[in-house]
């Protein structure tokens, strides 16, 4: 499955610069955005992605608006976010790191930036499941067994998104409620097992949710299966 990135630029040509220097780091499906109110219309949808590029700049909501807007969020909190900027100055460093995000991108794009974005882009799926060998000589078993809890693990996240899906049906019962967060407990660890703290994070957002009564577990934990579905299933075939 191959990684999406999201791209909002008010000028046309940065955005296609953008797309070219992610295309070169291994994201072929990129969203571009003309301004902030197409950003946060893609970002509200159904749509997942592994990364997004923001500008700084750009008619409101601006890439800081957007972003603090992200983290505000229970069903976007945890997306990667790149800000896109003609200079990081002071102000624009200090208001991002309040917004944590990965990084900025500084404008005009080069040879640098693509190293910059694969950094980030290795680090990111780091973060998602850890790597295969450090998992077996970590936990001590063979690859087929660590494909068996790897599977298993992705298999528990799709049965959670399911049931958040259930939940925040029109009429849904209490009782799935309890279930819901009995189970995501028991994700939440199998998470921390394989070494997937990000997966873990975003099951946490979708537990808080569904305890406050509030919307956006179901579209956390689609964001947690889209996530887990492209960096789990080499392993899983392996």
């Amino acid at each position: 499955m191959t990684m999406r990135v999201l791209v909002a630029d008010d000028d046309l040509v940065s955005r296609l610069a953008m797309e070219d220097v992610l295309q070169r780091c291994g994201a072929p499906a990129v969203t571009l955005a003309q301004d902030g109110p197409a950003a946060w219309a893609a970002l509200s949808g159904e749509a997942c992605f592994d990364l997004v590029c923001l500008d700084v700049r750009m008619p409101p909501p601006d890439g800081l608006e957007l972003a603090a807007r992200l983290r505000a969020s229970p069903a976007r909190r945890r997306v990667p976010l790149l800000l896109i900027t003609s200079t990081a100055d002071r102000n624009t460093v200090l208001a991002a790191s309040k917004s944590d995000v990965q990084g900025f991108v500084v404008k005009p794009v080069g040879a640098e930036t693509v190293e910059r974005i694969e950094r980030v882009l290795a680090q990111l799926d780091a973060s998602l499941l850890e790597p295969a060998a450090t998992a077996i000589a970590r936990l001590r078993i063979d690859a087929d067994r660590h494909a068996r809890y790897v599977a298993a693990f992705l298999g528990q996240v799709q049965a959670l998104h399911a049931l958040a899906r259930e939940i925040e049906a029109p009429g849904a019962l209490p009782t799935p409620r309890a279930t819901f967060i009995q189970r995501g407990d028991a994700c939440r660890t199998a998470a921390l097992t394989l070494g997937a703290p990000r997966i873990e994070l975003v099951i946490a957002d979708a537990i808080a949710a569904v305890q406050a009564e509030q919307g956006g577990a179901a579209q956390a934990m689609a964001q947690a299966v889209y996530w887990l579905e492209r960096v789990a299933r080499p392993t899983v075939a392996a």
